[in-house]
């Protein structure tokens, strides 16, 4: 299976990301992300974050952790390479996350494309055999 799938569309970015759990498909949804704002093997290390978050939905947890990790990235003026859930659980109002970023500092040579924004507009989560997030990217 792949991690993640880009899908056309006109003018934004457009991608779906898989996994055998929520976890493991925000994860590569994460890394779409990543991968469409920097070149990961040009990225450097010694960047952390930690990011909580919480939402009524699984779409609205997947749009809100995407676009906190992207806030993250250009506040630390910063590019991640990789993401990792150490907590997801459903709570009594939705559901919550926790999780780690790495990367390093922002550099010419890793930069790609800049994105703007991560969007609800289109955003999906399914559960069929695999869990899929979908998600539109501002560029």
């Amino acid at each position: 299976m792949k991690k993640y799938e880009l899908l056309e569309h006109r003018a934004d970015v457009l991608f779906e990301a898989g996994g055998k759990s929520f976890e493991e498909a925000l994860e590569n949804a994460a890394q779409a992300l990543f991968e469409t704002i920097a070149d990961p093997k040009k990225v450097g290390r010694g960047v952390e974050a930690s990011v909580e978050e919480k939402a009524g939905s699984l779409e609205e947890l997947a749009v809100l952790t995407l676009a906190k990790l992207l806030t993250e990235s250009d506040v630390s003026e910063c590019f991640f390479k990789r993401f990792r859930v150490i907590q997801f659980k459903k709570t009594q109002d939705g559901y919550s996350v926790k999780g780690t970023a790495e990367g390093g500092p922002m550099s010419r040579e890793a930069g790609r494309t800049c994105v703007k924004a991560v969007t609800h507009h289109e955003a999906r989560v399914t559960h069929a055999k695999d869990w899929k997030i979908r998600i539109l990217l501002d560029i």
